[in-house]
Formats: structure tokens, C-alpha cells, sequence
């Protein structure tokens, strides 16, 4: 069981309001279904993964259950009050202790209760993104401290020159296909092919929606030459 989570990187259940973190309940989001009923013909057609994989709602129902002691009911209205300050209502990036390589964007809503002198019981529900993200992305320096060597994934993108002797670039896949941002400070002729078409790349923030990271590594070819950063966040379920 997680010690707690951290929220907007900053607010600790454990450490800030000392809950102790009962239950977790993260369902999977349910897939965008579209099915097409064709007048005269048998069943439906089922075009669901038509661009290759299904499309996800929210994760409804999202519910964390904790324990406070807080030794009076003077004191747990207080606490409770605080804490519903900082987080009912809003939209927040979520943090489990036992999944530190990732987040969750959720919009929380706070609920209490409390029966006894000792302990009261505090309910964080909500809604979140369909996909949990990477903590980093590709372009962003790495946190040893939190890193973890046998989940975690590292992409070292924050500083890339395309020269003439160095044409390509490869992205460590992970999870649910994105499309990867080209930050360009530099470009001389720049140019990207991917899939057998070519992109031009132009100074400032570049993304071309065909150019996709999935669950594979995938190898970019460029020509021409430039210095860039390529911003990519891998996603899952």
C-alpha cells in the first residue's frame, strides 16, 4: 500500500496532513465505442479502432480513502477545512508514492466524516484524464531521486544537433501513441522524414500529427542541419 500522494507537486497527504492512505481505486477508462447500423444488412459495423486503436473516455469514479487522527472534532473541522482549500474542486496533478515515474491530471472533490474522538475518514473522488503521463518528458532534466530502474524510461532530448555526421534520432517508446513536439532554435534546410514523407522544420515549436510515438522505439531521419529539443511525455492506460 502507497504511504500517500502528492498533489501539484507540492502537497503531501502523509507528510503535510498526516492521512494514511486506506484505499485506492483507479478504474481504466471505457473505450469510445462507434458502431454504425447499416439499413438491410446484418449486425453493425464496428469502426471503433478505425484510426488503429480505440479512443477513451475519462477515468470516472476515481477514489482515494484516508484515515486522519486528529484527537478532537474541534481540531478535524479545522484540518478539514484546510485541506478542502487546497484541493475541492480542482483540477490537480496527482502522484501515488508507489508510482513516482508518473501522474495523474484529475479534478478532485473532498467529502468527510468523522464518528469518533480519534479518528475521522476523509474521501478524495473525481474524474481524470483518460492516461496516466510520464513524470518527465523527453526534454526535461532527470530526477535520480525519484527515478525508478526497473519502470522507468530515460529519453535525454533536451539538446539535439543535427549535424552531418548526426542524422538520426530515436525515441523510446512507452504506452498509448502521441505526437512528439520539435522545439527548433536553430535550422539550416531542416527537414524530418518519417513514414516515407518529409517534413520541413522551422524555428519555434513544430508538431506534425502523422509523426506518432506508440509502445515502439521509433527512429527519426533528418536532414539538413539545426539544434532543437524534441518534447514527448509517454502515456498509458
Amino acid at each position: 500500500m502507497s504511504n500517500g500522494v502528492l498533489f501539484d507537486d507540492k502537497i503531501h497527504t502523509e507528510r503535510d496532513w498526516r492521512l494514511k492512505l486506506i484505499s485506492i481505486y483507479i478504474p481504466m477508462p471505457d473505450p469510445k465505442t462507434q458502431l454504425v447500423d447499416i439499413p438491410g444488412a446484418d449486425g453493425t459495423v464496428d469502426l471503433t479502432e478505425v484510426n488503429g486503436r480505440p479512443a477513451y473516455q475519462d477515468r470516472n469514479g476515481i477514489e482515494l480513502v484516508f484515515d486522519l487522527q486528529d484527537g478532537d472534532y474541534r481540531k478535524w473541522f479545522v484540518e478539514y477545512s484546510e485541506f478542502a482549500k487546497h484541493i475541492h474542486g480542482k483540477k490537480v496533478k496527482m502522484i501515488l508514492d508507489d508510482e513516482p515515474n508518473h501522474y495523474y491530471m484529475a479534478r478532485i472533490k473532498l467529502d468527510g466524516k468523522k464518528t469518533n474522538p480519534v479518528y475521522g475518514r476523509v474521501v478524495l473522488s473525481g474524474d481524470a484524464d483518460p492516461f496516466k503521463y510520464d513524470l518527465l518528458a523527453s526534454n526535461e532534466p532527470w530526477l535520480w531521486d525519484s527515478f525508478s530502474f526497473r519502470t522507468g524510461v530515460i529519453r535525454n532530448l533536451g539538446d539535439v544537433n543535427i549535424t552531418a555526421s548526426n542524422k538520426t534520432v530515436t525515441i523510446r517508446g512507452a504506452g498509448i501513441d502521441t505526437a512528439p513536439v520539435f522545439i527548433v532554435t536553430q535550422a539550416n534546410n531542416l527537414k524530418l522524414t518519417y513514414a516515407g514523407r518529409t517534413y520541413t522544420l522551422k524555428v519555434g515549436r513544430n508538431r506534425f500529427p502523422a509523426v506518432r510515438v506508440g509502445e515502439d522505439d521509433v527512429i527519426l531521419n533528418f536532414s539538413g542541419t539545426g539544434k532543437m529539443s524534441i518534447e514527448y511525455r509517454g502515456r498509458y492506460l
